[in-house]
């Protein structure tokens, strides 16, 4: 019987389609002004408590699609249960005039077309509620790397509300916010206008011709006179506002320039902060620093680290991971790298630290610069040595005494055979001679694998959160140690090193999420599957870790 149940079940399912009750489109409004925004609102109830993807291009000939909302709700009627899809699309029309607003698919079933009538703004109604946008850039030819101030300022004499400024996405750059909009007033002509200002800095990253594109406000006014609500019958109008685009010149690192980094800024400083140091050095001592660069009119992505790599017969030199940080004076973008550093001491006698030089390019003077930092200069007192009662033996003074004594009994005659001191002589030599390398060795990969796993770990949670902008900076470290000998510092670099064109569109997309209001709601998901998919087949990660380490036995000359 229950198995009769069964098959009446899916046969009804599977030989009828699916209940659905309405369905409607309309438009908030049949008549809009030219630069207004029409909304139109499609509505469909179904049994199936889901929402069908919705294909908008068909509206792309006479308007431009500037959001697509939808939602879902249940409904009651008449004791029955349904959900209501709704769509709320805002559109720009490109043209005055009569427009047809095309059907849309929806499921398996097409919304009425519909009629829109744009007409145009009389100059006296447009001076009446006027909304203007200006899009600043400054300087207008600047170099490779080099801050570009933006300014936007929506100028107008009426209240705005229920409004946002649309940042321009401009290719091939970074983006970087100093704080929150300000809002203030002027006058011109004897009337008083209220301003809304953003400042941005970005860094456009390749040289040639730069297109930035119009920046736009979108919003609610009250309509405020009685023309346009005769003309319209609307109370209030949403309305699109566009600036000018503008054009840089983006110019390469001059060709007098000699540094190793282009490093383009107004003013760059060197520190150096040494651990307190004892007089009296011996072999196998350490010195702890911390060496900063701060450059103002330059993001802390661009400055390089590891700049103390000088390794000598004297000394060695271990890096730990930089710490870069960005801020604002005023509209001066400044970026800060802090990184530490260790000094062993491998030899006695005077050692000289060598002084460090970082040339830099002042973008005012346009001339090439150079900061530097004064060397130093210590003296090194060599291991203790000791001394048995049967012939000489050395040993390191940080051996324990216990193996010391293994060492000296090996040698006596009589006490152990002659074959087994020889054996036990050459393995204590060896371990005096190769536990060092092996230990930081061992120790450098312990904490490279620590590093991936945490970083592998906040990646993954940045992404499942849909935080972009935790995303961007996991995905930075992630690449810095996938290419360890490149200067990963921007997510253009990793989506020219990597396969995948899913990847590389999850990518763009992040950056969209992180320098513009088009895409608020970013979601991270299918990025860190992508990304797991990707690492997958990235070839040769050991093997790229493993030529931007020192050698593990240095040769010595």
């Amino acid at each position: 019987m229950l198995r009769l149940i069964l098959v009446i079940a899916v046969f009804s399912i599977t030989q009828f389609p699916v209940v659905s009750h309405a369905q409607t489109a309309h438009l908030q409004s049949n008549r809009i002004f030219v630069d207004d925004i029409a909304e139109l609102i499609i509505e469909f109830d179904n049994k199936i408590p889901s929402l069908y993807a919705l294909d908008t291009s068909v509206l792309e000939a006479d308007f431009e699609v500037l959001d697509v909302k939808p939602s879902i709700s249940r409904i009651f009627e008449s004791d029955e249960a349904f959900h209501r899809m709704r769509w709320r699309i805002d559109i720009l029309p490109l043209r005055t005039g009569i427009l047809e607003v095309p059907s849309l698919q929806v499921g398996e079933s097409l919304t009425p077309a519909l009629g829109l009538e744009v007409i145009p703004q009389s100059p006296e109604f447009n001076s009446a509620a006027n909304v203007r946008v200006e899009l600043e850039a400054e300087p207008e030819n600047p170099y490779v790397g080099q801050q570009v101030k933006i300014t936007i300022r929506v100028i107008h004499n009426v209240p705005l509300f229920e409004g946002s400024l649309v940042e321009p996405d401009v290719g091939s750059s970074d983006t970087y916010r100093p704080g929150l909009e300000s809002r203030y007033t002027i006058f011109q002509n004897d009337t008083e206008l209220g301003v809304l200002e953003r400042n941005l800095s970005i860094i456009i990253l390749e040289p040639g011709e730069t297109r930035i594109p119009p920046a736009s406000y979108r919003g609610r006014i009250r309509t405020g006179t009685d023309l346009a609500t005769t003309e319209t019958g609307a109370l209030s109008r949403r309305i699109n506002r566009a600036s000018a685009a503008r054009y840089l010149e983006v110019r390469r690192p001059p060709a007098e320039f000699s540094g190793r980094h282009w490093l383009p800024a107004r003013q760059l400083t060197l520190g150096l902060q040494w651990d307190q140091v004892n007089d009296n050095l011996s072999v196998g001592d350490s010195l702890g620093l911390t060496l900063s660069i701060e450059a103002h009119g330059l993001a802390a992505e661009m400055l390089p680290p590891n700049l103390l790599s000088m390794d000598t017969d004297s000394f060695k030199i271990y890096n730990d991971q930089e710490t870069r940080s960005n801020r604002f004076d005023g509209q001066e973008l400044i970026g800060r790298l802090e990184q530490r550093f260790v000094i062993i001491v491998t030899e006695p006698g005077e050692i000289h630290f060598p002084a460090l030089v970082l040339k830099w390019w002042d973008v005012d003077r346009e001339s090439e610069q150079v900061a530097t930092i004064d060397g130093r200069n210590w003296i090194v007192s060599g291991p203790a040595t000791g001394q048995a009662n049967h012939g000489v033996n050395t040993v390191s003074p940080g051996l324990d005494d216990r193996l010391a004594r293994g060492l000296v009994f090996a040698s006596i005659p009589g006490g152990w055979p002659w074959y087994a001191g020889i054996g036990t002589s050459l393995l204590i030599i060896g371990l005096l001679v190769y536990i060092k390398p092996v230990r930081h060795y061992l120790l450098g990969q312990v904490k490279y694998n620590l590093d991936r796993l945490r970083n592998r770990s906040a990646l993954k949670q940045a992404c499942r959160t849909n935080n972009p902008t935790l995303t961007r900076r996991a995905l930075i470290k992630w690449g810095r140690a996938r290419w360890p000998l490149d200067n990963i510092n921007g997510l253009h670099q990793i989506e020219s090193r990597i396969n995948s064109t899913g990847l590389a569109r999850e990518l763009r997309q992040l950056s969209t999420a992180l320098y513009s209001d088009r895409s608020p709601g970013w979601q991270g998901r299918q990025l860190w599957q992508l990304l797991t998919d990707e690492e997958r087949n990235l070839p040769g990660v050991r093997q790229a870790r493993e030529r931007s380490l020192p050698a593990l036995y240095p040769r010595r000359s």
